[in-house]
């Protein structure tokens, strides 16, 4: 099992063109502020393959990374051994869960029944996993001071976001992945040609950024993922 794990490993490292850094635009711009920090990446899906804390990791940052796959865990304890790697989901309450698998190791996996097929693919197996809320979390590891808070919980971030009080959500740079139809309704068609500000004017309408703005200011974004920072200085 370790050596297809390690194959895989090296597979995705050659077709990435021999990069492991992840995707670089929203860990560069932290990097400017903070040059090494702690991180919770929820969602986290791959060690590198578009990996928002990848590069954080290789500038000496530490955290914790949670996904409900647990192959994906196993890839992490491979890569991030300074990390600690987390097989269980985040959600409304704490316990236990179905999540549900387009493959074993995939960015669409989510403990939303209805997810995989309102994007177009199929439910192919359901695991029962552990649960737990973001306040309970950060209770159980002991996180009062967070720098880097990364979500992508496949339809539910809304729901957890909209929940959560800011005690959990605290940490200086937040970022969330959202797609539009998820602001819209799922019979929204995206247009073909998306203009500069098409990402950014979908996101300030959602109701989740109704919510962060008393406390966040969206300084940027890749594509679906949107950056935040605190606008408190103290965190």
């Amino acid at each position: 099992m370790r050596i297809k794990l390690y194959l895989k490993l090296i597979k995705d490292f050659i077709r990435l063109g021999y990069n492991s850094d992840g995707v670089t635009k929203i860990p560069k711009i932290i990097l400017k502020s903070k040059k090494k920090g702690n991180y919770l990446d929820i969602g986290c899906y791959h060690p590198f393959k578009d990996s928002h804390t990848a590069l954080l990791y290789k500038n000496g940052w530490h955290g914790i990374n949670i996904d409900i796959s647990r192959e994906s865990i196993d890839l992490f304890k491979i890569l991030r051994p300074n990390d600690l790697n987390l097989n269980i989901g985040i959600s409304l309450k704490n316990g236990k869960q179905k999540a549900y698998f387009e493959k074993k190791i995939s960015t669409v996996s989510s403990l939303d029944k209805t997810h995989i097929k309102k994007i177009g693919r199929r439910n192919k197996f359901f695991r029962n996993v552990n649960v737990l809320t973001l306040k309970k979390i950060r209770e159980i590891y002991d996180i009062k001071k967070l720098d880097f808070l990364k979500m992508d919980c496949e339809s539910l971030d809304s729901k957890i976001i909209l929940k959560s009080d800011f005690k959990s959500l605290n940490c200086k740079f937040l970022c969330i992945e959202l797609l539009p139809q998820e602001v819209f309704g799922w019979e929204f068609k995206e247009p073909n040609i998306k203009k500069k500000n098409y990402y950014k004017n979908y996101f300030v309408k959602s109701n989740i950024y109704k919510k962060l703005s008393k406390n966040f200011k969206l300084i940027s974004n890749h594509n679906y993922a949107f950056l935040l920072k605190n606008k408190s200085n103290i965190i």
